[in-house]
């Protein structure tokens, strides 16, 4: 089955504007949680966001949107391409195809990943009035090829090898969103931006509890990381929260479950190594698949119940 994740590069390669792009508004958000909160509408998975300048203050802009932060503290020195390879690298295994996307493209419509998804190829692009936009999805296997690229022409010349190898499709979308780059604080003031909002959408969260919850969203995502990594210092870090707080969600779940979630070896640098307990690897495995079902089924309704609000989403 497809599982799809994104790598968002938000480095500050290059960047030279007044302020600082990710974080630049748009309407009622930003340019990029607008992007983030895009592809969890249609259950984009893992969303992990490479991050460099103002890392710090970045991650704590999207800390509660549940996505996994990677620092590329060599942003300054390498090429947008560096940190793409970086968030591809640490994706794979997550995921069997992945959305690359600069965060620079807040315009970008659901429905245009939705069709992307819908499509069968290694590399998928979309194209707006006969120009390729973004982001591109490519699948694992694509992937590794674009990891082998060592030329000087960063993504653009990574995909041109790729293409030779594996099947590409291009998927003409009525979105300018694809192409309209938002990069200086001219741009966001451009195009009447302060009226582009996030549409009305539902967002269902699976919580599980006895008296009181003890294992949701926040904690599926921290195990899913600790698991990827082998380390519980690691997946705090990515996910911006402390060290106790994470601790804390763990014990209480598996006070309230009965049994371990995970295992842990003391020593390294890291702080020793965690994985998942069988009865951890299990429990989350189901969780995740009754979350992604919800999700659906939330959308479902939200088109029945609320029409006029899914006209005006696409």
């Amino acid at each position: 089955m497809k599982k799809t994740g994104a790598v968002i590069v938000a480095a500050g390669h290059k960047n030279r504007g007044t302020a600082f792009l990710p974080m630049l508004p748009v309407g009622d958000s930003t340019v990029i949680r607008r992007i983030i909160i895009t592809m969890r509408r249609v259950g984009i998975d893992p969303i992990v966001v490479v991050t460099g300048k103002q890392g710090d203050e970045l991650e704590k802009h999207i800390s509660d949107l549940e996505v996994i932060s990677l620092r590329n503290p060599d942003y300054e020195m390498e090429q947008m391409f560096d940190s793409i390879s970086m968030g591809l690298r640490y994706i794979r295994g997550l995921c069997t195809q992945t959305l690359i996307l600069p965060a620079k493209f807040p315009l970008l419509l659901r429905d245009t990943l939705e069709k992307m998804l819908s499509e069968e190829g290694d590399i998928i692009r979309p194209v707006f009035d006969g120009k390729r936009g973004h982001p591109v999805l490519i699948s694992e296997h694509a992937a590794g090829k674009v990891l082998e690229y060592t030329g000087n022409r960063g993504l653009r010349g990574a995909l041109f090898e790729a293409e030779q190898c594996f099947v590409t499709k291009e998927v003409p979308v009525e979105d300018q969103g694809i192409i309209f780059a938002v990069e200086t604080d001219e741009d966001s003031t451009e195009r009447e931006m302060e009226k582009q909002k996030i549409q009305v959408h539902p967002e269902v969260r699976l919580v599980v509890r006895r008296n009181d919850p003890f294992f949701g969203p926040l904690l599926a995502r921290f195990l899913t990381v600790v698991c990827h990594t082998g380390s519980m210092q690691t997946a705090c870090r990515q996910l911006h929260i402390s060290y106790t707080k994470g601790w804390k969600l763990l014990k209480e779940a598996e006070h309230q479950l009965g049994y371990g979630l995970l295992v842990s070896r003391s020593g390294g640098t890291e702080g020793g190594f965690s994985r998942l307990t069988e009865k951890g690897e299990d429990f989350l495995r189901r969780y995740l698949c009754m979350e992604e079902e919800l999700r659906k089924e939330s959308e479902r309704l939200f088109k029945r119940y609320f029409p006029e609000e899914n006209e005006v989403s696409k």
